[in-house]
């Protein structure tokens, strides 16, 4: 019955001119998938910014949490949704740009029509304390001095920390080994150890492990305003490298003009409300929107050059 209803409110929709269309929308509560379990940082900053939204677009905005997959179960739900604007999904990096390279999926990222970018939270190269280098130079001259014995630690292959570290191999011109990790925590736990020589994170775990890590430079155009000590890469004589962790609102493909322009909108007005930007400063995650179209190019950009390195490392694609 909820089907046939979907349905038909979509074929209202679509027989009505752009402007009722988009005074129509939405006619019942929105929800956003989060392909990821409750409580991590995707999952907080979904809520508070679906409760903004729900403000503007006059309708309860809820999130359902569809993990599975690195967070590939979530993308397809999203891509196989009503092309009315009620179902969104709120989409990170990895569902949109490297699981696609890296195995067939049943969609990709002309699935979807694109909303805003939401966030996106620069990455930080973390070495031990004591560590003997301190700058991009001498980590790249003991790598030299030492080939074959430079490793570093990440997420998993295709993660954002992997692909930085192969991005940097291959503009420093060095040998490094790749040393794939459960998590963070068991990255800290090989590099406190001496089991690993470095590895790529985000800020709020950096700020958390201060007195046994430290950062060698940010992996961004410019330094971080929570952090102010830390130079960029380019800054320390590195190559331009950016990496950075984000997320963003995205429809499945087809969706009606004027619906997307809805969305748009309350999106727009959510990421600049007082509101959402506090609770993204408490998370530590910046706020960076983009609008439908210049979020399209991003990801267009991110899908062909993270599955380019991704190709470089010999990982075959699934």
């Amino acid at each position: 019955m909820q089907t046939l209803t979907a349905l038909l409110s979509l074929v209202l929709l679509v027989g009505t001119s752009p402007a009722a269309l988009a005074q129509a929308f939405p006619t019942r509560p929105v929800t956003i998938v989060v392909p990821f379990g409750p409580g991590g940082t995707t999952d907080v900053l979904a809520r508070g910014l679906g409760a903004e939204m729900s403000k503007v677009l006059g309708q309860p905005v809820v999130v359902v949490n569809k993990a599975g997959a690195g967070g590939t179960m979530g993308a397809t739900e999203v891509a196989n949704a009503a092309k009315d604007g009620h179902t969104i999904g709120m989409l990170p990096v990895g569902p949109m740009t490297t699981q696609p390279n890296l195995r067939t999926l049943p969609y990709g990222p002309d699935s979807f029509d694109y909303v805003c970018l939401v966030y996106s939270n620069p990455q930080l190269l973390l070495v031990r304390a004591d560590a003997p280098y301190k700058t991009y130079g001498e980590l790249v001259a003991h790598a030299k001095a030492n080939p074959g014995k430079l490793n570093y630690g990440s997420s998993g292959i295709g993660s954002v920390p992997h692909l930085a570290v192969v991005a940097l191999a291959k503009a420093a011109n060095i040998d490094v080994f790749h040393v794939p990790h459960k998590g963070e925590a068991d990255a800290l736990a090989s590099i406190l150890g001496g089991h690993i020589t470095m590895f790529v994170s985000h800020p709020t775990f950096m700020t958390a492990h201060a007195d046994k890590i430290r950062a060698l430079f940010v992996l961004a155009p410019n330094r971080l305003p929570d952090h102010p000590n830390v130079p960029t890469i380019v800054e320390q004589g590195g190559p331009a490298l950016s990496f950075e962790v984000w997320g963003g609102l995205a429809v499945p493909k087809g969706t009606p003009a004027p619906v997307l322009a809805a969305l748009e909108n309350a999106c727009k007005v959510a990421t600049s409300s007082e509101a959402f930007t506090k609770q993204m400063q408490t998370l530590q995650t910046p706020v960076k929107y983009l609008d439908g179209k210049s979020f399209a190019s991003f990801v267009a950009a991110e899908f062909e050059r993270n599955g380019r390195l991704l190709r470089e490392s010999g990982i075959p694609k699934e």
